[in-house]
């Protein structure tokens, strides 16, 4: 009967072993695999501390300026906001956001500002979620 058991409990541990090792190779290409755009990197920093191939916008009460940008692959857009109000980074086209969704950046406070690296060559357009006749475009080239 203990030999019986132990043979239970051996196969139903090396069962356990097994199943954990497939989730982890699973999980693990999974995270490394991304369709369309990559996700580039989103930062709230300020823009003293952005290094070059930077493009500044301002989102003003008024709206993005410049509202149309080209930049070259792998550069930097940082968005500041200047309006006095909170305002957002958002993926065309309102209100689902679902066309680029790495631009979704979400509510960004006065003097606060957010960034994005654009890795492939594209138009790309958003708007402020808060204000949908603001809209911009990023051209890379």
């Amino acid at each position: 009967m203990n030999t019986k058991l132990i043979g239970i409990v051996g196969v139903v541990v090396v069962l356990v072993i097994a199943a954990v090792v497939v989730f982890n190779t699973k999980s693990a290409n999974q995270n490394n695999t991304s369709g369309g755009n990559p996700s580039p990197t989103v930062f709230a920093t300020p823009t003293g501390n952005i290094q070059s191939q930077t493009t500044n916008v301002q989102v003003s009460a008024s709206g993005f300026e410049p509202q149309e940008i080209k930049i070259k692959k792998g550069a930097r857009v940082v968005w500041t906001n200047t309006s006095g109000a909170k305002a957002t980074v958002s993926s065309d086209v309102h209100p689902t956001h679902l066309l680029f969704p790495f631009l979704n950046l979400g509510a960004f406070e006065d003097k606060q500002s957010v960034s994005v690296i654009f890795e492939k060559p594209g138009t790309y357009t958003y708007h402020n979620h808060f204000k949908p006749s603001q809209t911009g475009t990023v051209v890379v080239e």
